[in-house]
């Protein structure tokens, strides 16, 4: 990997015409913005812009190819590129993976409440999207029946729904570009810092208060944050697992069948569920306390 990264940073036009490319692509939109995370936190803030308006331009030809709007491809890949830059450009600052980490969550936090307070019901935009899986579904054999019960299900939970989406979009993309620009260094902090990711107590309070009230309240509020706040749990879980791991050094397939649970569609939402638990039980009582001390490399 750290070789392909070089090769990626030698000439900078290899970075942006493969930005360009894979941010159509919705699969892979997010190793466009890590791209730029990668190149921002190489080159700086300065040159991640000017390299993200770049990107931006070539992207533009392929719209014809996807049979889009040239004017949409370019707003939709630019704000995939700049989120990049802007990931990257925290992260300079802050010097800490925890404090973008929080950044995030609470960027994304703001915008679902501000969603909530727009659209307390189900948008016009929501209605129009809601209707193009109803026609999918439709076209898929799903009865009239089947149709309505999934609209009608879905629809008060699409935007936090869509805000959790965007959010796993960027710390995947948060998470990728960094790890890659470690790469780059002769000691890499990556390790050591995914470890130590945490929301802290000053998010953590109204994100467990959230939690909890998700099991007696049911509005807009609580239906737009509660997926965020289940997943920013679920990365501090996933980052405790890993420092036990590496403190105890147990083998990395200890790790493989969580991942494997992960991403079997049975499984999935029990192990999300649980780790989550991990996280929240860790910003409070400090489950990795015990591995204060521990050496962060290994002889």
């Amino acid at each position: 990997m750290a070789g392909l990264v070089q090769w990626l940073l030698l000439r900078r036009y290899r970075l942006i015409i493969l930005a360009a490319v894979l941010a159509p692509v919705p699969v892979l939109v997010f190793v466009s913005s890590a791209l730029m995370t990668l190149e921002t936190l190489y080159r700086g803030s300065r040159n991640g812009v000017f390299s993200a308006a770049a990107a931006t331009l070539v992207a533009i030809p392929f719209a014809w190819a996807w049979g889009v709007s040239p004017t949409g491809m370019a707003l939709e890949s630019g704000a995939v590129l700049f989120a990049g830059v802007g990931l990257g450009t925290l992260l300079r600052r802050t010097g800490s993976l925890a404090l973008t980490f929080q950044g995030v969550g609470l960027v994304c936090a703001a915008g679902a409440l501000l969603a909530a307070l727009l659209w307390p019901e189900p948008g016009a935009w929501v209605i129009a999207i809601l209707d193009g899986l109803a026609e999918v579904a439709r076209s898929g054999g799903a009865t009239e029946q089947q149709v309505n019960s999934l609209v009608e299900n879905l629809g008060p939970y699409f935007t936090g729904l869509m805000v959790a989406g965007i959010y796993l979009q960027l710390m995947a993309a948060l998470l990728t570009g960094s790890w890659w620009a470690s790469k780059t260094q002769e000691e890499s902090q990556f390790g050591p810092q995914f470890r130590q990711l945490r929301l802290g107590k000053i998010l953590g309070i109204p994100a467990t208060l959230l939690m909890a009230s998700s099991l007696l309240l049911d509005g807009p509020v609580v239906r737009n944050l509660f997926p965020l706040v289940l997943f920013a749990f679920w990365f501090q879980g996933i980052a405790v697992v890993h420092a036990w791991a590496w403190a105890k050094r147990w083998s990395a397939g200890f790790l493989v069948p969580m991942y494997v649970l992960l991403i079997m569609p049975i499984t999935a939402a029990v192990t999300i569920l649980l780790l989550a638990s991990v996280g929240l039980v860790d910003n409070w009582i400090e489950l990795r306390r015990p591995l204060a001390g521990q050496p962060q490399k290994r002889n």
